[in-house]
């Protein structure tokens, strides 16, 4: 962005800061260009757990490393550990021994939020980085366990991808994050902020394999069927990202809309429960939609509005 864009963005940027956006009961959230241009935020620099958020960077570390080992996501096939149909929180409901292609247990990690895959994705890929690389390297942040849950060399390849996250997170600007475990389950260490998600979440979609599986509505495969817990996809303009909760973390989503701006990314963390998070991301991109349509048509704002909901209907069957 050159400098009189930049100065006009800011201006933009500065005009919007100073309507009433809506009332949110999320702790935090952000919105965001695909190019990575703030539009609007709220405390989107407040560190938080981010649950199932995190599963992001799982995904997007299990590809990047395929690219960087030189290998052919296509061809990996993954044998599911006992220890991961162990883990408790949102299943894909793997069976201990089934193998499947990583692009398969990408569908289980991002639709149903399955820790289960997740687990399977680390021990996987941090296993090759141990052998490939010929040394194991205890990450710098522990990943977390139950006391038992994984044996040593289990650990060693957990730490190993976790590891990898976290360089990638710095390779990404995500300088207020760190990573404790693939999956997103309550951590003290697992924290992030909604303007490094946004960074994360952009990223993501700059891969098209990533971008094709959150945006699916279900997948099916090896008597499997999975469905994703992004409700927002039902409508139009909406794709991706990602759902999460925990009791820490509160309800938290990523998702990527198509507005008169462009492609827009917003990220909200610690919404009340799973109905409001849906609710006010919709409410969110409705009011930032309008208001920059105004600036951009008129060059100047009208008074502020209350912003309007769609009257759009979520319902929550299970936890995601």
């Amino acid at each position: 962005m050159n400098e009189n864009n930049k100065s006009l963005h800011t201006k933009r940027q500065s005009a919007l800061s100073l309507l009433n956006p809506p009332q949110t009961t999320a702790l935090s959230w952000c919105i965001v260009t695909l190019m990575g241009d703030e539009l609007a935020s709220k405390s989107s620099s407040l560190k938080l757990e981010v649950a199932s958020l995190t599963k992001i960077m799982t995904a997007y570390t299990a590809i990047q490393l395929c690219e960087e080992l030189n290998l052919d996501y296509n061809e990996i096939y993954i044998r599911i550990p006992r220890i991961a149909t162990q883990i408790g929180g949102t299943s894909a409901f793997l069976r201990r021994d089934d193998i499947l292609s990583l692009e398969e247990l990408l569908y289980a990690l991002m639709l149903p939020s399955g820790n289960d895959a997740a687990i399977s994705i680390a021990l996987h890929f941090g296993f090759i980085l141990n052998t490939q690389r010929k040394q194991k390297i205890v990450s710098y942040i522990t990943c977390d366990t139950i006391q038992g849950f994984y044996d040593d060399t289990q650990m060693s390849n957990m730490n190993r991808f976790v590891r990898q996250m976290n360089e990638n997170a710095l390779k990404l600007g995500m300088r207020d994050s760190q990573f404790s475990n693939p999956h997103g389950l309550s951590s003290k260490a697992n924290k992030s902020t909604a303007s490094d998600m946004c960074k994360m979440s952009s990223a993501y979609l700059k891969i098209p394999i990533l971008k094709q599986i959150c945006n699916s509505k279900s997948y099916s495969c090896r008597n499997y069927e999975w469905f994703n817990t992004n409700q927002l996809l039902h409508f139009e303009n909406y794709y991706g990202i990602k759902t999460g909760i925990t009791p820490n973390a509160g309800a938290c989503l990523a998702v990527s809309y198509e507005s008169v701006l462009g492609s827009i990314i917003v990220v909200l963390i610690g919404a009340k429960d799973q109905k409001r998070r849906f609710e006010e991301t919709d409410k969110l991109i409705n009011w930032v939609s309008r208001e920059y349509s105004l600036y951009f048509n008129r060059t100047m704002y009208a008074p502020p509005r209350t912003a309007q909901s769609k009257g759009r209907t979520f319902i929550i069957k299970k936890q995601a």
